[in-house]
């Protein structure tokens, strides 16, 4: 669990709270409702592909 210390209104609940980071989503801290979801639809890209086939020769490359 991470901690943000930036104090923000929480759009549900109306009191100052801070975001609590919890398995790669944002809640508040008052209220335990989701303000920052961990997915939003984000597909992976052929660069990010490209990068982890790197990242996988690198780490054969050292064993």
């Amino acid at each position: 669990m991470e901690l943000n210390t930036e104090i923000i209104i929480c759009p549900f609940c109306g009191m100052p709270a801070q975001i609590v980071w919890v398995h790669g989503h944002g809640q508040c801290s008052i209220c335990k409702m989701v303000l920052d979801e961990c997915c939003r639809g984000e597909q992976q890209t052929e660069k990010d592909n490209q990068n982890k086939k790197i990242d996988e020769n690198k780490n054969k490359n050292d064993e």
